[in-house]
């Protein structure tokens, strides 16, 4: 599956809210890609809740990150450390 973040979203990802959206989404699949193309900026919040909240609830979901741009790469990297 594939999840496209502008079509649903603004430039800017912040919310644990937002977050809780896209993952209500993907508990059915195997393999998500996320795709952040057009997205400028992602918050702590919305990050957390994705990559790692719903990623340790459950590992047995790839997601698979896509289009970061150079700031959303960053608050990625920052909460996978």
């Amino acid at each position: 599956m594939k999840i496209v973040l502008n079509k649903t979203f603004n430039a800017s990802l912040v919310s644990r809210s937002q977050a809780k959206e896209v993952c209500n989404q993907l508990e059915e699949f195997k393999e998500v890609e996320i795709d952040f193309d057009g997205i400028q900026w992602m918050g702590q919040g919305f990050a957390h809740q994705i990559f790692v909240v719903f990623a340790r609830k459950h590992p047995d979901i790839k997601l698979e990150p896509v289009n970061m741009s150079e700031d959303v790469a960053k608050m990625y990297a920052h909460v996978m450390h």
